[in-house]
């Protein structure tokens, strides 16, 4: 019975950065820019272990058009590696990469097949001297490619196996750019047995059979956006048979957000000592990987006061990171505040003072329906570059949330800790 296996990777971003992180210590800075690259190592070491017949890259090696010379001399290294351990590669450029961008002039390995940008190419892969499969596949030949590219995929009377290798949105996924979009019953229509398919960075199967439609996702995430696993997928195609996807994470920076309700907590050394544990846990969970923790501290507490004054949370922050800092695997930590004070608001609302006032005040906005006037006394701040930035698409009912911050806040500054 006629089997092709191969590993299906895309996304790479080879040497790219990560995204609003900065002042990190610096050997997890150092071990951050390298993580792509060793998620690309990774990815190697096991198709060079699972001995499989092909690597296929859907796109985006390179993070920018003006891609490192070292992130190129690196790339062909890797591919020199699965040459000689005799694994063929095939490569297409996407939107980040395009043929067009900047390329040193390097000779690739024989065992190296670059699609171009002109038509759909067509490669086959023999084993014991008999063709396994077809692999069909083009290039971006600039980063503006907006042709629905499927529909010039048509498989043609060959042996083996027939894989379509494309950089496409599929299904006008609006999280990525609309580059080469195009429909399902487009792919279908090609008859191929499997589209390994790059540019979505999240992993998905779209299709499991006749054929198998798969977005890999990217092989290492680069900021909070990109959580869990990321890795490659390895696909056994056997005749008459659905195709066989196996995950294997290549990552080696894992992200992560945690939500903690601290409203138990009586003293900032109980808060502390809840994160270690989540990191902790956390960390036992994803192995020999780093973790960017993200907790979200909510819940009703009397830490709410001493939390939100200034640099509290910063402070918590850095001695957090500091207990970590020569942890390897490393550990980074945000923290985020949605807490609420304690207050007894129907015993407020029954004082005879300015506080009842208050009370009263946001009890009259909070009621109404129609903050539409609202909106127009704030409506200064939603213009502004930081009010564009945050609160143009809030809400009404995130508005009434941020009436009750609001709220709360105040009464922080007017009690104190009374």
């Amino acid at each position: 019975m006629s089997r092709f296996q191969f590993v299906h990777c895309s996304d790479l971003h080879l040497d790219a950065p990560f995204v609003g992180i900065s002042s990190l210590h610096p050997n997890l800075a150092e071990r951050l820019r390298q993580a792509t690259e060793k998620a690309f190592s990774n990815i190697v070491d096991l198709s060079i272990e699972k001995q499989v017949d092909a690597v296929l890259i859907a796109g985006d090696i390179y993070n920018d058009l003006d891609k490192s010379l070292q992130a190129q001399l690196k790339f062909r290294d890797y591919l020199i590696k699965l040459f000689d351990a005799g694994i063929p590669s095939f490569i297409v450029h996407g939107n980040h990469d395009p043929l067009d961008s900047w390329s040193a002039s390097l000779e690739w390995p024989l065992g190296v097949k670059i699609f171009s940008g002109n038509q759909v190419e067509q490669v086959p892969i023999l084993k014991d001297g008999k063709t396994i499969a077809q692999i069909y596949g083009i290039s971006y030949p600039q980063k503006e490619v907006k042709e629905n590219l499927a529909l010039r995929f048509n498989r043609e009377q060959n042996s083996g196996f027939a894989v379509g290798l494309l950089h496409a949105n599929v299904g006008n996924n609006p999280n990525h750019g609309a580059y080469s979009p195009c429909k399902v019953d487009d792919l279908v229509a090609s008859k191929m047995d499997y589209w390994a398919l790059g540019h979505i960075h999240k992993r998905q199967i779209i299709r499991d059979m006749e054929p198998g439609i798969v977005y890999c996702g990217n092989s290492q995430a680069r900021s909070f956006k990109e959580q869990g696993e990321k890795g490659c997928y390895l696909v056994t195609l056997d005749e008459n048979l659905p195709p066989n996807l196996e995950f294997f994470p290549s990552d080696s920076v894992r992200f992560h957000t945690e939500q903690i309700d601290i409203s138990k907590c009586a003293h900032l050394d109980d808060l502390l000592t809840l994160i270690q544990v989540q990191c902790d846990e956390k960390q036992s969970q994803i192995g020999e990987r780093d973790l960017f923790m993200r907790f979200n501290l909510e819940g009703f507490t009397k830490l709410n006061y001493e939390l939100r004054k200034g640099g509290t949370l910063e402070d918590l922050t850095e001695k957090i990171i500091d207990y970590y800092k020569n942890i390897n695997p490393g550990i980074w930590i945000e923290l985020n505040l949605d807490t609420r004070g304690i207050y007894d608001l129907n015993l407020l609302r029954q004082r005879n003072d300015f506080i009842a006032d208050v009370v009263s005040l946001y009890d009259e906005m909070e009621s109404k329906k129609d903050f539409s006037q609202l909106r127009k006394t704030l409506e200064p701040l939603f213009h502004s570059w930081k009010g564009q930035k945050n609160l143009e698409t809030l809400t009404d009912s995130g508005l009434l949330e941020l009436l009750k911050t609001a709220r709360d806040l105040t009464l922080e500054q007017l009690l104190g800790e009374e």
